[in-house]
């Protein structure tokens, strides 16, 4: 695979990053809370899915493991931040290979992707033996209204969200709580191994601020060494995700500044010259090409965790 042959360009501003400077007048509380920009972090979202080279969903969806959760009657699922459904249809697949039917709890603080997920739902035979149970709400607003006779679930899974909740042991804690005496946790992350998540992290050594576990700089490792500390055993599985990035260096390349926010998890990288030199330099440095398309590497992981080995 051969490097990729960049020249340095120069971009047009989108914003001017006001409120707290530091040094070069950039908001270091932007760093790595592209989140915070609801609409702005959708458009970076849809763009970014955009460059991939395979189905996301797929990707990681076929990670799954084949495990019997429950012997008989409705296997209950517990599905956090589950979007417009697609990853859960990946998995209702494999979970009705083994059970007649699937209770399925639905957490979901857009109701634009609920209205997605029902819709879905209707077109989709994997959800014929499901019953949706919905609930227009964040993970923070959820947990805070159950209690502890309220239903257990067989599986409760967090696909990608675990990087934008307010806290994530709290979190890890209140699903691993909401589970039966034998089911199980899934639980997936991009690891602290791939390229987009060191541009990441040479981010936040370079320009960020505060507790890095207070942004979306996140990985897969934060929440093995929650399970690790807890004695908590469990199976992971990695997938790999090939991004093209050649759009960042094309100047004023709207799509191109927007992939570039959602690899630092930043807004608006391209107003700060230093911040846009240091991403695109990693980049440069860290891509590779195959058959004339420019790629960045990214790699996750499927962590499944089974509560019945727990020593806790």
């Amino acid at each position: 695979m051969a490097k990729p042959d960049f020249q340095q360009r120069s971009c047009v501003p989108w914003q001017t990053f006001t409120s707290e400077k530091r040094g070069h007048g950039r908001n270091m509380l932007t760093v790595g809370r592209l989140v915070c920009h609801s609409e702005r972090y959708k458009l970076c979202l849809r763009a970014f899915v955009a460059t991939t080279e395979t189905n996301l969903y797929l990707s990681y969806g076929s990670k799954v493991p084949d495990t019997t959760l429950c012997e008989s009657g409705a296997v209950r699922v517990l599905g956090l931040g589950c979007g417009a459904g697609e990853f859960d249809s990946i998995m209702f697949k494999k979970l009705l290979q083994r059970h007649s039917s699937v209770y399925n709890r639905v957490v979901e603080g857009s109701g634009e992707m609920i209205e997605k997920y029902k819709a879905l739902v209707q077109e989709d035979r994997s959800f014929s033996a499901v019953e949706c149970d919905w609930r227009q709400q964040t993970m923070e607003e959820y947990f805070h209204g159950q209690t502890k006779e309220d239903t257990k679930f067989h599986l409760v899974h967090a696909a990608h969200v675990l990087y934008h909740v307010d806290d994530l042991h709290d979190t890890l804690r209140n699903m691993w709580e909401q589970l039966t005496d034998d089911g199980y946790m899934l639980v997936i992350m991009e690891t602290d191994t791939n390229d987009v998540w060191k541009l990441r992290e040479t981010f936040f050594e370079e320009f960020g601020q505060g507790d890095r576990l207070k942004t979306s700089y996140r990985t897969s490792s934060d929440v093995k060494q929650w399970l690790d500390t807890r004695g908590i055993s469990y199976n992971i599985s990695e997938y790999e995700i090939n991004i093209k990035v050649a759009e960042c260096f094309k100047e004023g390349s709207e799509a191109g500044m927007m992939i570039l926010d959602f690899l630092t998890q930043t807004p608006h990288v391209a107003s700060d010259p230093e911040m846009r030199t240091k991403a695109l330099e990693f980049i440069r440095h860290n891509s590779f090409e195959v058959e004339g398309t420019v790629l960045l590497k990214q790699i996750g992981e499927v962590i499944f965790a089974s509560k019945k080995s727990a020593k806790m």
